[in-house]
């Protein structure tokens, strides 16, 4: 029998992590007959190789490789658009389901029919009972923050608004994201949220934003929501930037430290970024400009001490 369900997955240059998360998922998908669809993005030909290995375990993998790169956010789009399927799971090529997590959606599907399903994952400072939500405000305030992680939605196509008029200037890095709240605010919906840690991570994930973490997270999740609909009042889109900040964790004081550790942080970054800090950060700015200030190789052994 088909599924309704269909796994979509973009992928740049991670054949080796995505092999190992996708052989963790095999048995499931062989035995729910789910497919899944792969975006290639990458550079060389390694993912070609390693579906068309797979397939002989899981007859249900379609790959299409883009001739012309699409970059992050076409490819997006680009992936949630592929399956013929109704219902897509849109999964970062970093993230893993946990077993029994298809098994869960799939009984849901069968009852229920929803705009989106959403899902809590491993490590994430959440607790917000299973419900559904049809409040756009409601959603902004309460889970924008983690519906930014690339695998906590599942897509419905039959109800979802056109694509192609999503504007991706507006929502860079964000558009898997910025589909859903662009659906809410065109149209009533509702989002089935799950209190289930369904997916997790890979540990061996180097992101592609570390580097460019400010740039990423107050540039351009600032931007992204700012960009919303005006149905969204401004005071909810900004408590959404903060909680972001806040519930991740990626702007506390260890994070800094890193990011300084490693080179990402000085005090040019601090004096183009305080004023964000104020608005989108709970921690105080002279520590974070004291930070800046430590030489490097001083707190790179004492952050190593501190671990020990």
């Amino acid at each position: 029998m088909q599924s309704k369900l269909a796994i979509a997955i973009p992928t740049y240059n991670r054949a080796e992590m995505m092999e190992s998360n996708l052989l963790l998922m095999i048995d499931e998908l062989v035995q729910f007959n789910i497919p899944v669809y792969i975006s290639d993005d990458s550079t060389n030909s390694d993912t070609e190789h390693l579906i068309n290995k797979l397939k002989s375990k899981h007859s249900l993998f379609h790959y299409k490789k883009n001739e012309v790169r699409l970059g992050h956010d076409l490819n997006c789009l680009h992936t949630i658009w592929l399956p013929k399927e109704q219902y897509v799971w849109y999964l970062g090529d970093s993230m893993i389901i946990n077993k029994g997590a298809l098994e869960k959606i799939l009984k849901i599907l069968e009852k229920e029919d929803h705009d989106f399903i959403c899902c809590n994952a491993v490590g994430r400072n959440l607790d917000i009972a299973t419900s559904l939500f049809t409040d756009r405000n409601e959603i902004l305030e309460n889970l924008c923050w983690h519906l930014t992680l690339t695998g906590s939605t599942i897509y419905n196509k039959e109800k979802l608004i056109d694509l192609s008029n999503i504007d991706l200037l507006k929502f860079k890095n964000f558009p898997q994201t910025a589909i859903l709240f662009e659906h809410f605010a065109r149209k009533n919906a509702e989002l089935f949220w799950i209190n289930e840690r369904l997916i997790y991570n890979n540990p061996n994930k180097n992101s592609y934003w570390v580097s460019k973490v400010f740039d990423v997270f107050i540039n351009d999740l600032k931007s992204f929501i700012h960009n919303l609909s005006s149905k969204y009042p401004t005071k909810s889109k900004d408590y959404a930037i903060l909680q972001h900040s806040v519930k991740t964790g990626i702007f506390n004081y260890s994070s800094f430290i890193r990011y300084r550790i490693n080179g990402f942080y000085d005090c040019n970054v601090y004096n183009k970024y305080k004023r964000d800090f104020v608005n989108y950060t709970d921690a105080n700015l002279v520590i974070l400009f004291l930070i800046g200030l430590f030489p490097i190789r001083v707190l790179k052994g004492a952050f190593n001490l501190f671990k020990k």
